[in-house]
């Protein structure tokens, strides 16, 4: 939950904006708190944008938002929300990890949309504390920040901290803060005004289902799907996973062969790749530990294997700059 300072007055955030930040969780983040504050007619909320020169900061998408502040004239806040974008290891700089240990330890509660749960862990702010992070780069993140406990919830609140997948996410974990501080009731109308239907909890994925997102209805595909997803570093082999579902393994190749319009052990190697691949983009992870990670036994194999899927090496495809540590950029 968030942090009141004086029962009589608002609650007061400083939302950091990092440049290229994506405006659809912050959009979803801010909307929800001026409507709170437009419903029950009263300031329950205040916000500050910042940005790291006070100049206005461009989005993802082009937008320019006015910043009230920069970083070095911040000072502190109660509460503080991170929003950045899809490079957010190219923006995370010393002043940023500095104001935000400087706001824990005088007791602010930290929070952040999407990849911006990045700036936190970068900080050391999240270790021992349970968050969660967009999708896209939970596999990185993982891999990166051990000491953190990783969620594939939709956002999570454990006690001073609260971090949120992104995108229309950041609208639950706002609704849900209204309705610890204000009550459901207030929550729902929020809710109502911006037509959600519901306000989803934590524990709800971020993606859709496989079999909507496939576009797959075979009960025994699916469930192979999913046990390929969820071992990665450690492949099962095909004949198990068949074994595991009731069927043969050729009725198994048959039904992927039908329903995927590939074999089973390509598809699987797919997922394993397309795993190593966004490590390869979204940390700086030596390539063997890239390798291990996405279940392959040797750098040769996974490199050969790679190329073959992806027409360039890792080393090819590792863009310029994204195995810098983030520690020295932007310092």
């Amino acid at each position: 939950m968030l942090k009141v300072t004086d029962t009589a007055g608002p609650i007061k955030i400083g939302i950091y904006l990092a440049r290229k930040f994506s405006i659809v969780p912050f959009i979803n983040a801010i909307d929800p708190l001026r409507m709170a504050n437009r419903i029950c007619d009263e300031k329950l909320f205040e916000w500050t944008f910042i940005s790291r020169d006070g100049r206005p900061v461009e989005a993802i998408n082009g937008m320019s938002i006015v910043a009230d502040c920069a970083l070095k004239d911040a000072g502190y806040f109660p509460n503080a929300i991170c929003c950045v974008g899809f490079e957010p290891v190219l923006s995370v700089g010393a002043p940023v990890k500095s104001w935000l240990r400087m706001l824990d330890s005088k007791g602010a509660h930290l929070g952040a949309l999407g990849a911006g749960s990045i700036f936190l862990a970068e900080a050391g702010l999240l270790d021992g504390y349970r968050a969660t992070i967009h999708w896209q780069f939970l596999d990185s993140f993982i891999e990166t920040y051990p000491r953190v406990e990783a969620t594939r919830n939709l956002f999570e609140i454990d006690r001073d901290r609260f971090t949120c997948a992104g995108g229309t996410a950041a609208m639950d974990l706002v609704l849900h803060l209204i309705s610890v501080h204000f009550g459901h009731n207030v929550a729902a109308e929020v809710s109502d005004q911006f037509i959600m239907g519901e306000i989803r909890n934590a524990e709800n994925n971020q993606r859709t289902s496989n079999r909507f997102r496939l576009g797959i209805t075979n009960p025994r595909v699916l469930q192979v799907v999913d046990l390929m997803e969820g071992n990665i570093e450690d492949p099962i082999p095909i004949s198990r996973l068949a074994a595991q579902v009731g069927i043969s393994q050729r009725q198994l190749e048959r039904m992927f062969k039908e329903h995927v319009k590939t074999s089973a052990v390509r598809y699987y190697r797919r997922i394993r790749l397309l795993h190593a691949r966004r490590l390869l983009l979204q940390s700086e992870l030596p390539l063997i530990e890239v390798a291990v990670a996405s279940g392959f036994g040797s750098l040769e194999h996974f490199s050969r294997t790679y190329k073959a899927e992806f027409g360039k090496s890792p080393q090819e495809d590792r863009r310029p700059g994204m195995a810098i540590s983030t520690r020295r950029v932007l310092a």
